[in-house]
Parts: C-alpha cells; structure tokens; sequence
C-alpha cells in the first residue's frame, strides 16, 4: 500500500526502496560483494553460456533437471541467479536482492547434493567428493552484504537519495561526536 505522508512527499514504496539501496561509503561492502560477484558471475557464464570450459546452458539445465530431479523452472532460477546475480553484485546493483537470491541458491544446494562426506571436500581417491564449505562461506558473505550493503563505488550508492545520505551523515557524525575518547588519554 503506498501512501502519502502529511508533509511528505515519500511514499511508503519510496522509503522501502530507499531501504533496500542504503549502503554505507565502506570498503567492507565493496570488497565482499565484488569477490562473491566474481564466483558467481564466473560460475554462471559457466552453466549460461559454456565459458570457461563450462556445459552451456542445455547440458547445464539436464544435470539440474534429469540428474539431479529439480524442476526446469528451478534450474533456469538457478543458472540466472548465478550469472545476472553476479553481475549485479559486480556492479553493486540491488545487491540485497543479489545477494539474498544467491542465499537461497546455496541452502537448495544442501538438498541437492550428496554430503554425505561431510564438511570439507575430499580430494582422495577416484572422484571428488563435494562438502559444504563453499555453501557456507558463500552464505555468510552474502549475509553480510544484506547486513552492510554495496559499500563504495556501486550502483547502489549513486542511486540512494540524497536525504538518506544527508541523514546517515548526520547520524555518523553525532554518534562519532558521542563515543570520543577523553583527550587525555
């Protein structure tokens, strides 16, 4: 429901927009979103477009599909989310919705594929045995990124309101002005 406050010209969609955008001028974000944004990114040219000695995106989709029993609609969320989401987060665009979709794609894969190895990925014997760091790591980085934002030099940042950085500012300031140290220490 949007509305208009009396005295405000920001609707209720505008201020959740303005949410979803706030980031902050750190290198936190920054270097988080875009280290993700390169896996992704890179895995998903992979399965989309058979860069990087990849399958491509039909051989891509019957793995999903056939071998490991998702539906099409799943598999085609799957790929998208790792190839548009890596870009996305590259670019610091949108990059809670980014990040959140790349959450869900690591959570469906403790479903997917067999664990049964555990935690770490083994490299003995005949075939590689896939474990859950990699899901792990990814998730608590994209979790960050929800938390922080895009950081510096993103789109997100360039698109946030020019109020929401003025009131930001101000909050840092008055908080930095409150938790200085004494000056005789």
């Amino acid at each position: 429901m949007n509305y208009t406050e009396p005295g405000n010209k920001t609707t209720k969609g505008g201020r959740t927009m303005e949410r979803l955008l706030l980031t902050n001028d750190s290198w936190t974000g920054t270097v988080l979103r875009i280290g993700l944004g390169l896996v992704m990114l890179l895995h998903g040219a992979q399965n989309l477009l058979g860069w990087f000695w990849g399958l491509g995106f039909e051989q891509a989709m019957a793995v999903l599909t056939t071998q490991l029993g998702l539906p099409k609609i799943v598999g085609v969320l799957i790929i998208m989310t790792q190839f548009f989401g890596g870009i996305a987060l590259v670019l610091g665009a949108y990059v809670r919705i980014a990040s959140v979709a790349v959450i869900g794609v690591m959570l469906a894969s403790f479903g997917v594929l067999n664990y049964s190895n555990g935690f770490l990925t083994t490299w003995s014997g005949k075939q590689l045995s896939p474990g859950v760091e990699f899901q792990l790591l990814a998730i608590t980085v994209a979790v960050t990124i929800t938390i922080w934002g895009a950081g510096r030099w993103s789109i997100d940042r360039a698109l946030e309101s020019p109020r929401s950085r003025i009131s930001r500012e101000r909050a840092a300031r008055e908080a930095e002005m409150t938790i200085q140290p004494p000056s005789h220490l």
